[in-house]
């Protein structure tokens, strides 16, 4: 993922992935399960790997750097310790919404997938009732 993913880039992806949710449920777009499920794979695995570094990232920002037991130390080291968890565009929150972003994809392929399958078992119907 590398430096330049940052809290723009991933605000742009958060809205494109509503649209996408969005769009699915309305049926503005369906996909087959062969088409899907590739990429439902990939999605769940960088889900995966997100939520491993962000649990990663946590672990390391509960270890408050030590810069002593004076009070500057100690305001330095919470200090770190929110900037790295809490704040907006930390690495955290970035995470946590970038884990949004492919859990709304996801979503948005689901629904897709059950759109498509709705459309063809109704085109298929007449052949199944025997009215063709």
């Amino acid at each position: 993922m590398g430096a330049s993913l940052n809290t723009k880039a991933v605000d742009s992806m958060a809205s494109e992935a509503k649209e996408m949710l969005k769009s699915a449920k309305s049926g503005g777009f369906r996909v087959s399960e062969d088409a899907a499920e590739p990429i439902r794979d990939v999605l769940e695995r960088f889900k995966d790997r997100v939520d491993r570094m962000k649990a990663d990232m946590n672990i390391l920002a509960a270890r408050q750097p030590t810069l002593g037991n004076h009070d500057y130390g100690q305001a330095v080291a919470l200090h770190h310790q929110q900037a790295v968890t809490e704040r907006s565009g930390s690495p955290v929150k970035v995470l946590e919404q970038l884990a949004q972003v492919l859990t709304d994809a996801d979503q948005a392929l689901k629904i897709a997938m059950a759109k498509y399958k709705e459309v063809e078992d109704d085109a298929s119907e007449p052949f199944k009732s025997g009215q063709v």
